[in-house]
């Protein structure tokens, strides 16, 4: 029944509370900072969007994913398409899974989650997604494997994989957010 551990949610309190609100707003205001275009972003959106999986878990982590996409969406403009939200759902449950209540987080546990989550969600999922929305021919798999959008973003993702990696190994790790977690969980 250990399992069942990592999807029950953390009670809130005032100061978990505002934690969590703080990290909203720090990943909303992250995302705007992104390098490329619409096909070939590059953001650090991971950081807080790891911090929240490792301190709330999936339960709380998942509806505040939603939460951040949709808010995030509705201030930048762009049109709200559900899709993307469900990608950005299963992102967070990868993570919350992966995260949730680990003290020190290991490299083995940062670059499989992190291979996981990027293969899935941004080189699979999104790509169909952008395909779709774009009328991109990736539909079959003849058309993805000759289709320089999933190359670009299969490169994009193999390049930011030892990065986040690393990011996440010092940031997820370091020694003063742990006392930080300590004394508000």
């Amino acid at each position: 029944m250990k399992t069942l551990e990592y999807f029950r949610a953390p009670k809130l309190r005032t100061q978990t509370l505002a934690l969590l609100g703080v990290l909203m707003a720090l990943e909303i205001i992250i995302s705007r900072f992104t390098i490329g275009n619409s096909f070939f972003q590059i953001g650090f959106t991971f950081i807080t969007g790891g911090l929240i999986a490792k301190w709330y878990g999936p339960m709380w982590g998942i509806p505040v994913a939603f939460l951040i996409d949709f808010l995030t969406n509705l201030l930048g403009g762009q049109p709200y398409i559900i899709a993307f939200a469900l990608v950005k759902l299963l992102s967070a449950l990868i993570f919350g899974y992966s995260y949730y209540q680990k003290q020190n987080l290991s490299w083995w546990r940062l670059i499989v989650t992190i291979g996981v989550q990027l293969l899935l969600a941004n080189v699979i999922l999104n790509t169909i997604l952008l395909g779709m929305y774009n009328f991109i021919p990736v539909h079959s798999v003849q058309a993805a494997l000759t289709s320089p959008i999933v190359w670009a973003r299969a490169l994009k993702s193999l390049i930011m994989w030892p990065v986040e990696v690393i990011i996440s190994y010092l940031i997820f790790n370091n020694k003063q957010l742990m006392k930080l977690a300590e004394q508000i969980f």
